[in-house]
């Protein structure tokens, strides 16, 4: 497992989310979502 992407945001809320997420799946050419899993440690 590698990390693939990161970001700085303003805070950790459902709106920072969808934001890097849907920029990562466009990134990745995924936007069907299928035969993908996403796994965040979302350590504090």
């Amino acid at each position: 497992m590698y990390p693939v992407a990161w970001a700085i945001v303003e805070g950790e809320c459902i709106d920072s989310w969808v934001w890097f997420l849907s920029l990562l799946t466009a990134s990745l050419g995924m936007e069907d979502g299928f035969g993908y899993t996403i796994i965040s440690d979302q350590q504090k």
